[in-house]
């Protein structure tokens, strides 16, 4: 890799479930806040943000806190939303 590259762009993970329930609910479930809100993140934390613009180009951001007080954001971009079957996003 040369100098500058940007090896993040290089890196990419896909994560796939298979989930027992209907489509519009599971799709439901990953893009409205207050569905998210409640089952995003470990066991024990709660949301504390939940900011979401879903669509193409639109961006979410999410606010945790751990059982013992400390705080983890996490952002990310939406690429590809397909209603109901696939989201693509960005995650940091």
């Amino acid at each position: 890799m040369g100098a500058g590259t940007d090896m993040a762009a290089e890196r990419e993970l896909v994560v796939s479930r298979l989930i027992d329930a209907p489509r519009r609910l599971a799709f439901k479930a990953w893009t409205q806040p207050e569905h998210i809100a409640r089952w995003w993140g470990p066991q024990g934390f709660t949301t504390i943000h939940c900011d979401m613009d879903v669509r193409v180009g639109g961006a979410y951001r999410f606010g945790m806190r751990s059982p013992q007080g400390s705080e983890h954001w996490k952002r990310g971009v939406y690429r590809e939303i397909v209603e109901p079957e696939r989201i693509v996003f960005t995650f940091a």
